[in-house]
């Protein structure tokens, strides 16, 4: 299927569509269209068309030179999980061309710990969702995710667990993040979480640490994940400037 675009802002069809030409050339292996051809195809305008274009090359997907056809980086096509990619977990395992299903493991309101109220800057009060999801791909279990969602207020009425992180911090807490940032880990799996994962305890798994940030600075929600290691190949893609 190729890289996913993940999630963005803007028209989400404009995306999706440009995904597709993108692919196209990818698999002929040809250079992508140029503006005006893409603007026509497309039906956007040409400030439009070179936003997401500009996106594109940021995100490694192809490479514009002036006077010269836009390249078009064909080994994305290889690359399923990016770690400087936010997308959802159901996206990433069907991307892989697997079925991607999901269980609430756990799903309670509580408060943060004294360790996180210092970690996340946040007030050991305030109401906070904790949700365990675990992710599988043809039935095989290969996401382990641990969410924190600070809310806005207390609540009375229950929380979707299933709901993505980032839709329950839009809706209940105090804003859609801005940011998210990832720390990335080898670590040996803990019992407890080895076993949901169907792995051996103490077998490495990828380890991913997440802190929603807003535009204040403020933490919006945290969250750690364990990946089965033969599950994905997580990339990072970097453009080589010159």
């Amino acid at each position: 299927m190729g890289a996913p675009l993940g999630r963005r802002r803007g028209p989400i069809g404009l995306w999706s569509r440009l995904h597709e030409i993108w692919l196209e050339s990818a698999r002929a292996g040809a250079p992508m269209p140029g503006e005006p051809t893409l603007a026509a195809r497309l039906d956007a305008s040409r400030p439009a068309i070179r936003e997401a274009l500009v996106r594109l090359e940021e995100r490694g997907y192809i490479h514009r030179r002036q006077g010269a056809d836009t390249l078009v980086n064909r080994r994305m096509l290889e690359v399923s999980a990016r770690i400087d990619e936010q997308i959802d977990r159901a996206e990433l395992i069907a991307s892989t061309g697997r079925r991607a299903s999901m269980t609430v493991v756990d799903n309670t309101i509580g408060t943060p710990t004294a360790a996180e109220s210092q970690r996340y800057e946040v007030a050991d009060d305030r109401p906070l969702l904790r949700v365990t999801k675990l992710w599988c791909a043809d039935d095989v279990p290969v996401i382990l995710a641990h969410d924190a969602v600070l809310l806005a207020e207390p609540i009375s009425e229950e929380i979707d667990g299933g709901v993505p992180i980032f839709d329950i911090a839009r809706r209940w807490g105090s804003g859609a993040p801005e940011w998210e940032i990832v720390h990335p880990a080898a670590v040996a799996a803990p019992d407890t979480d080895a076993a949901l994962l169907g792995i051996e305890p103490g077998r490495p798994a990828l380890a991913l640490t997440v802190v929603g940030v807003g535009s204040r600075g403020d933490t919006a929600y945290w969250a750690s994940e364990l990946h089965a290691t033969e599950a994905f190949q997580h990339t990072l893609i970097r453009l080589v400037r010159r």
